[in-house]
């Protein structure tokens, strides 16, 4: 959820690691410094939250986001990720 909208924003997640992600959304939609938060659910897992700041924005609506904050779910998540690797 982006802070400065009233409604959440359907985005596709491109690629995720413990200090950021990558994603796309419609163009025009995110704006470098937007505060955004997201979460996803795993099957066997807590929720996984994280939130950061967008700090780059490209033509074809993909943004990169810097986390700044995560829980545990979330760090869990990315271990097994970068175990699978």
């Amino acid at each position: 959820m982006f802070e400065e909208r009233e409604h959440a924003l359907l985005v596709e997640l491109l690629d995720i690691s413990q200090s950021g992600a990558r994603f796309v959304a419609p163009v025009g939609d995110v704006r470098v410094a937007d505060h955004v938060a997201f979460g996803f659910v795993m099957p066997d897992r807590l929720s996984c939250h994280a939130k950061g700041q967008v700090v780059r924005v490209d033509d074809a609506g993909q943004f990169v986001l810097s986390l700044d904050d995560s829980n545990d779910a979330f760090a869990g998540f990315i271990r097994l990720l970068e175990a699978n690797n």
